[in-house]
């Protein structure tokens, strides 16, 4: 079976000239498109809990399913994020089967905090999945296993995000990283960088430094990938992303 490949509605950030993006109205082009998924992201939900719901019933009623993506740690100083259990009520109000955080200040788990998370992932049946963030102490391949190895002690469901472009963040083969990840790994964020001048930059799908065909080979089928990465301004955003769409299906 064919990888199944979704759009992270960052591809669309540069398309209205003041970066807002409105997700509700986009995901009939999504749909259109072929997308099976979508991610939503919680920073271009200017409307809270009522634009969710409408989110929701939208994408239900094109039949997307609806990944939910959240700028935010699930620790903080070793404690659960406090803002955790809203961060599920709002996956919950959007329906989504999947929401992505980053790792944070992780110090191991306690049987409490362990019951806290537990409860959690009980009382939503949501799926978690922590991303490689661009710091060597959050985000490395060493820390994200070593947080999944803990989470299997603790019978904890938890799985990785891989994010293609934050390995060269912090000087990481993204290959090497995909061995030594594999196995915990979820989900996809196909995501290239380029080194400019003025640093490490986002470029598009093959402009970058990663062989973006080869390292999703790495991975098997069965795990979901996600264009994430911006694609042009204006009218050139759903070309390319349609492009771009195609060309991965083709590999």
């Amino acid at each position: 079976m064919p990888r199944e490949i979704g759009l992270n509605t960052l591809a669309y950030m540069n398309r209205a000239a003041d970066n807002k993006v409105e997700q509700k109205e986009i995901l009939k082009e999504i749909k259109e498109m072929g997308f099976p998924i979508v991610e939503v992201r919680r920073e271009y939900i200017p409307s809270g809990k009522t634009e969710m719901k409408e989110i929701a019933q939208r994408a239900a009623d094109l039949g997307l399913k609806v990944f939910y993506s959240v700028p935010a740690e699930l620790f903080t100083a070793g404690a659960l994020n406090g803002q955790l259990g809203s961060y599920f009520e709002e996956a919950a109000l959007l329906n989504a089967v999947q929401l992505k955080l980053t790792l944070g200040e992780f110090r191991g788990f306690t049987d409490k905090l362990a019951e806290e998370l537990r409860e959690l992932l009980t009382t939503y049946s949501i799926h978690l999945t922590i991303e490689n963030d661009q710091s060597t102490d959050k985000g490395s391949p060493a820390v994200l296993t070593g947080f999944i190895a803990e989470t299997r002690k603790a019978s904890l469901d938890i799985g990785l995000t891989f994010d293609t472009g934050n390995f060269v963040y912090i000087d990481c083969d993204p290959f090497a990283a995909a061995e030594q990840m594999c196995e915990a790994v979820t989900y996809i964020h196909i995501k290239n960088v380029a080194i400019t001048d003025s640093g490490i930059v986002l470029s598009g799908l093959e402009s970058g430094l990663v062989d973006m065909r080869r390292l999703l080979s790495l991975f098997p089928d069965s795990v979901p990938a996600s264009i994430e990465y911006p694609c042009g301004v204006g009218d050139q955003v759903t070309k390319t992303i349609s492009t771009d769409y195609k060309k991965i299906q083709s590999w």
